[in-house]
């Protein structure tokens, strides 16, 4: 009886799924070789053109590329073309998606940093007074706004609550770039330290060993400099020095380099917590830091980092006059660290992250090309964090007046600020090959171009009568009391440096002196004479202090860039200048010609 019900039943089925012709025969449904497809999935379609599908699946999309503000890809297996549709990959469903731009700077960071005019003069009302952590992005909390969230969520077809998620956030479709974002069992994040501009997004789920990785999205961020930084809940004045637009038409990379406060800083109680740690090493990933300060207390010592202790003056026993005159041997140091790719990412930093980590921070900027408009807005956004005093531009400012450096930097030679930042870099004995790296590491898309027929010499390739040229060894970038390479100019010594010009032009004769003596009355013009090519160089009436001579604390000697002298136009060829020591014992450690 049971045999008789299912034969009936399947003699049904068969009279459902076939037709008959004439001869009661029955003909089986065909389907065609080719794929059909629309923007959800493909199938071969019926030959008989009726409404039946065979094989259907949603699209294999290959890795999208972003067009035109949308993400566009292939289907690889039929072909499909169009839009990215990541909506319901691998069991993710309804994942939140940004059809508007995202802001990560509070009100008053962004009012600020819509100002119009001069940043050197702007009102200092328009700032706060350092007292506030106010530095960190709207995605988390601060002391004088309601955070933003920028959060998503998501369904996740094999939700339990053994799953662990995460979110990838990169400015990369292949995800080479970028960091994650760790989460819980519930199926929401909240999203900080995003990059500006383009962001891809994808939900991870973690089951044990196992993860699965929802589609692509993507979110844009507003382009407005700087990308400010949260480094967890003590951390303050924390920012990645990329993104930047340069007038050449290349960006600064992002992820690479970033300018922070010290650890400890008792005054602020800037102690780094586990969840800045986490953030430093797992989200920004640094691998180097660069300590700029004068006390071992501030470093971070992260796990797996290499620290370089690059000490800076800041007060001591000095005469000379600013931060940059009396470190300059510690910039060659750090901009040589720059230099070597296999070290990024790099966060530098001193006490609070402000002057010596704006010394740094203003020639980084200027040797990118960065607007000197825009380098004085950087160096004020500090007052946004809690820095203990506000920071000013001008007289008001006290020894920390950058304006003061900034001044003589635009004083040398060069079209714009990026080639006197260049020519001054060179004229205290930076190589070009050491600042076309640094560049080149550091900037994406059009460089600027410094070729302008700038010649160095360093003492080392000079013919030197009646002293010994001294050797330094820099190879730890720890040694910081002399140049490289330097020759003291005693009564009678004589350095001379040939120079092979390779483009004719104007050009001005820079020399990195220095001396230890503490003196307001002795001058360069009655201790060196100079010639080129048989021709007295006019040495400018200039004092040891005023040069930014002097010692430091531990009896460091104080070097820096000294015009000399402008030669006119000099022709292709070979130059040679001779530097012949008269009294005071400066000492040499590097010639430039540069234009």
């Amino acid at each position: 009886m049971k045999k008789t019900k299912i034969l009936c039943v399947v003699s049904a089925l068969l009279a459902i799924t076939a037709c008959g012709d004439d001869n009661n025969q029955i003909v089986k449904k065909t389907f065609k070789d080719e794929w059909t497809n629309d923007a959800n999935g493909h199938w071969h379609a019926a030959t008989d053109g009726g409404d039946d599908k065979d094989s259907y699946s949603k699209h294999s999309f290959n890795d999208p590329t972003f067009v035109d503000g949308k993400l566009v890809t292939t289907c690889s297996v039929c072909g499909y073309s169009g839009e990215y549709n990541p909506d319901g990959v691998n069991g993710f469903n309804d994942v939140t998606k940004f059809d508007e731009t995202v802001e990560i700077h509070t009100p008053a960071q962004k009012e600020y940093l819509e100002y119009t005019g001069d940043y050197k003069t702007i009102p200092t009302t328009s700032y706060p007074d350092g007292n506030k952590t106010n530095s960190n992005p709207i995605q988390v909390a601060n002391q004088d706004v309601e955070a933003k969230k920028a959060t998503v969520t998501w369904d996740y077809d094999d939700h339990n609550d053994d799953i662990k998620y995460s979110v990838s956030i990169s400015t990369k479709l292949d995800f080479s770039d970028g960091f994650e974002i760790k989460g819980s069992n519930e199926q929401s994040i909240d999203l900080y330290n995003l990059f500006l501009g383009t962001n891809y997004y994808r939900i991870n789920a973690y089951d044990g060993d196992d993860v699965t990785t929802s589609g692509t999205y993507v979110l844009n961020v507003d382009t407005t400099y700087p990308r400010n930084l949260y480094v967890g809940n003590r951390m303050t004045n924390c920012r990645d020095m990329g993104g930047r637009v340069l007038p050449n038409g290349g960006t600064i990379r992002q992820g690479l380099l970033y300018r922070t406060c010290g650890n400890g800083y008792a005054q602020n109680q800037q102690y780094i917590d586990d969840e800045g740690k986490d953030i430093m090493l797992n989200q920004l990933k640094v691998k180097s830091e660069i300590v700029l300060h004068n006390d071992d207390g501030f470093n971070f010592n992260l796990e797996g980092t290499t620290v370089y202790k690059d000490y800076m003056d800041y007060k001591g026993q000095t005469k000379s006059k600013h931060h940059f005159s009396r470190n300059t041997e510690n910039v060659i140091n750090t901009f040589k660290i720059l230099a070597d790719k296999d070290n990024y990412p790099v966060y530098y930093h001193c006490r609070i992250g402000t002057d010596r980590t704006g010394l740094i921070a203003i020639l980084v900027n200027g040797l990118l090309g960065v607007e000197l408009n825009e380098i004085y807005q950087d160096y004020l956004f500090s007052n946004f964090g809690k820095i203990g005093e506000k920071r000013y531009i001008g007289s008001q400012a006290g020894q920390d007046d950058i304006s003061v450096y900034i001044s003589e930097i635009e004083a040398a030679p060069g079209k714009n600020f990026q080639e006197k930042v260049y020519n001054v870099l060179l004229s205290i004995g930076l190589t070009k090959e050491t600042l076309a790296a640094v560049i080149d590491n550091l900037v994406e898309g059009d460089k600027p171009v410094n070729d302008n027929g700038q010649v160095a010499v360093s003492p080392s390739k000079m013919t030197v009568t009646g002293a010994t040229v001294e050797h330094e060894d820099k190879s730890s970038l720890i040694a910081r009391n002399a140049p490289e390479y330097s020759v003291k100019m005693g009564n009678g010594v004589s350095a001379e440096a040939k120079f092979n010009v390779t483009k004719a032009g104007e050009k001005a004769l820079y020399a990195y002196l220095g001396n230890s003596e503490q003196t307001t009355s002795k001058k360069i013009g009655t201790s060196i004479s100079a010639t080129i090519d048989g021709n007295d160089v006019t040495i400018p009436d200039l004092t040891f202090e005023a040069a930014g001579f002097g010692s430091c604390g531990s009896n460091r000697v104080n070097y820096y860039f000294v015009k000399l002298g402008d030669l006119g136009e000099l022709s292709v060829g070979e130059h040679t200048v001779v530097i012949t020591g008269v009294a005071n014992n400066l000492i040499l450690g590097n010639l430039a010609l540069v234009c």
